[in-house]
C-alpha cells in the first residue's frame, strides 16, 4: 500500500485561486506521485508560509526519480512521466503537467521539480508569490 502524509498546516493561507483550480492542480500531482510510487511507496505534502508572504507548497515521493536537469521537458505536452501503466489510474497522456502550470501561471504561481528531501526521489514545488 502507499503511505500519504499530509503535513500542511491547517491555519496556511489559502491560495487565491478558484477551488475547483485548486482541486485540478492538487489532483494531478497527486495522481503522478501515486502512479510514480507503485507499491509500499509514499507521498508526502508539505506547506508553509513564507517570511516574504508567499504561500509554498512541496509534494514529495518515493517512487520513480525525475532528474532535474531534465524536468522542465515534463511540462511539455505529452511527455508523460508515467513509467509503468496503473491499472486504477490508467498511463496518462502527458497533458496533466501542462495544465498543471498553465493554471498556476494564472496566478502568478510557479510550479517546477526540486531537490528532494531525505527519502523521497522526486519533489514538486508550487511557490504562490
Amino acid at each position: 500500500s502507499i503511505s500519504i502524509q499530509n503535513r500542511i498546516p491547517e491555519q496556511l493561507k489559502s491560495p487565491p485561486m478558484f477551488p475547483a483550480e485548486l482541486a485540478v492542480v492538487f489532483s494531478n500531482l497527486l495522481t503522478n506521485a501515486i502512479k510514480a510510487c507503485r507499491k509500499n511507496g509514499c507521498v508526502r505534502a508539505k506547506g508553509r508560509q513564507r517570511p516574504d508572504g508567499a504561500t509554498l507548497l512541496l509534494l514529495e515521493n518515493t517512487g520513480a526519480r525525475v532528474s532535474l536537469k531534465d524536468s522542465e521537458k515534463w511540462f511539455l505536452p505529452f511527455k508523460s512521466t508515467t513509467v509503468e501503466s496503473d491499472p486504477t489510474l490508467g498511463q496518462g497522456m502527458g497533458m496533466g503537467l501542462p495544465i498543471v502550470r498553465n493554471i498556476l501561471e494564472e496566478y502568478g504561481a510557479t510550479v517546477s521539480f526540486v531537490k528532494p528531501s531525505g527519502e523521497f526521489t522526486t519533489a514538486v514545488e508550487i511557490i504562490f508569490t
